[in-house]
């Protein structure tokens, strides 16, 4: 038993020790390497002297700092854009690749949403069964429609009928009838062009995607388009208490986050929450005017800000940064 894992162990370090010499010859032949070599394994040494870092074999550990390497080559050349701060540096995770960093450091399962309004082009239509099918039928007097409400001079009634079937099928899932905003898809739906006219499939794909969507009496409707406040309902409540919110850290940026405002991925796709993390607070940057929630990470305080990341707060997208904004959590006493 003991040869047969000794066998393990010996082919494994084979193989990472011929991993590592690819990567070598792929570096040497891509101008990369050479020179600096020595320097940055004086760097992984005493990276692994700092964070207490042994391996197996030595072919464990050669493959280790091709991996180190590759991540010092990022962190070197990371350039947050001309508005932003953010830094990256070397932390504990630096011998992981982002796959396994990924693998390893999140694994938070959000719920599904609680109600997915849009319907599913691959599903096909629920039969009725025609012995209690209704001669006739209307949803107001089952309690599943709001007030009518006024658009009023702005093409958004797109977002109004979208509102609408929303309000009325949570009312029929969950017996509470809650208005909700038309004002968050104008602002925030970027497939759509607020009140130039609309998509409702594309706001049930919005609202589906994010989570859910926002109360009226938290989103006022004010009939024109606006900046997108995806984060509104989130600083009501992080005034009033720790929050917890699902975030997506895949990436290397938030793998080796150091310090500055965080901005996130760019665009506008959304993102795939895999960890969870407390937002404890929130405030602006006085050089560059940035705001910023306050995120308490679960990696050490070796990562981070002493385990802090600043997010950006107030971004463009509905998802808020890394996703913030779609799962929100709260207790209760």
């Amino acid at each position: 038993m003991a040869s047969n894992i000794a066998g393990v162990v010996l082919l494994v370090c084979t193989f990472m020790a011929l991993q590592a010499m690819a990567a070598d010859a792929y570096y040497d032949n891509n101008g990369g390497g050479g020179g600096d070599d020595s320097v940055t394994m004086q760097m992984f040494e005493e990276w692994m002297a700092k964070f207490g870092k042994t391996y197996k074999c030595h072919g464990e550990k050669e493959h280790r700092f091709a991996v180190f390497r590759d991540n010092v080559r990022f962190i070197r050349s990371y350039r947050p854009e001309a508005t932003y701060d953010s830094a990256v540096r070397i932390n504990q995770f630096a011998d992981l690749t982002n796959g396994e960093f990924v693998a390893t450091y999140t694994g938070v399962k959000p719920p599904p949403p609680a109600t997915h309004p849009h319907p599913h082009p691959e599903e096909a239509p629920r039969p009725v069964d025609p012995i209690w099918m209704p001669c006739c039928i209307d949803w107001r007097f089952k309690g599943a429609v709001t007030g009518v409400k006024d658009q009023g001079a702005c093409g958004s009634c797109w977002a109004f009928a979208a509102v609408a079937a929303i309000e009325g099928l949570t009312q029929i899932r969950t017996g509470k009838l809650t208005p909700l905003s038309e004002q968050e898809l104008v602002d925030c739906d970027t497939g759509s062009s607020g009140c130039a006219g609309g998509h409702t499939d594309r706001a049930f794909e919005l609202v589906a995607a994010k989570g859910g969507i926002t109360a009226e009496s938290e989103y006022r409707y004010e009939g024109y388009r606006g900046r997108c406040r995806a984060d509104d309902a989130l600083f009501n409540h992080v005034a009033r208490q720790p929050v917890t919110a699902y975030v997506d850290a895949s990436g290397p940026a938030f793998q080796f986050y150091g310090s500055g405002v965080f901005p996130g991925p760019r665009g506008m796709a959304a993102p795939k929450p895999n960890h969870a993390v407390t937002l404890v607070g929130y405030c602006q940057d006085g050089a560059s005017g940035k705001k910023y929630w306050i995120a308490k990470n679960s990696w050490g305080k070796t990562w981070g800000q002493q385990g802090y990341i600043l997010l950006e707060k107030d971004v463009l997208q509905p998802y808020g940064t890394c996703g913030l904004a779609v799962s929100p959590f709260y207790p209760t006493v």
